[in-house]
């Protein structure tokens, strides 16, 4: 067994390396550090990606004229502050509700579900994902900032005020040396 231990070493990293190699080519890396909580490059990108189609399906239904121009740069930056906003809030609606936070958030998509208007052709050719990827990425997320904004209501706090203080006192990092986070959003460094 001794003989052969050098080729198993070497066996092991190699598909350690494989692996590696893998994740990273399909975005399991992180882009944004809230809180100790990561967000990958995967999310960001499928996001930016029905983001970026949306807005090229307005400019068709309604002409660019009733759009103000929407560069790649300011995308990403909407991009990314919306998705720090959402690891906020799922940490907030975890602590908020505790254990019920699944009954309540599958509560809300069931409504999502229900209405008409999200079939599963139109949430393709509006936004360019399939509808696994919407509930992932839009009606999961949309779904916990509406139960955690009732909580607060509840309780007498108004949201945007609520969302704006937890992203002053959120520790954010960008790990990107194009962006950095200024307290309430995502902005380009000026030295790039």
């Amino acid at each position: 067994m001794r003989k052969y231990k050098p080729y198993l070493l070497f066996l092991t990293l190699v598909v350690i390396g494989l692996i590696v190699v893998a994740l990273i080519s399909n975005g399991f890396y992180p882009v944004i550090m809230v809180n100790n909580n990561f967000v990958s490059a995967r999310t960001f990108w499928k996001n930016y990606q029905a983001g970026q189609t949306y807005y090229l399906n307005m400019i068709k239904l309604y002409g660019p004229e009733d759009y103000k121009s929407l560069t790649s740069d300011s995308l990403k930056l909407s991009i990314l502050t919306q998705l720090v906003e959402n690891a906020i809030i799922e940490d907030a609606v975890e602590d908020e509700v505790g254990e019920d936070v699944g009954i309540l958030v599958s509560g809300k998509i069931e409504e999502f579900r229900n209405d008409n208007r999200i079939k599963e052709e139109s949430v393709q050719s509006l936004y360019g994902l399939d509808i696994g990827d919407f509930r992932e990425e839009i009606l999961i997320p949309l779904a916990r900032q509406e139960v955690l904004a009732g909580r607060l209501f509840l309780q007498g706090k108004d949201f945007d005020e609520w969302l704006l203080e937890a992203k002053r006192s959120s520790s954010v990092k960008i790990l990107s040396p194009q962006f950095f986070w200024d307290g309430e959003e995502v902005k380009i460094k000026s030295d790039q």
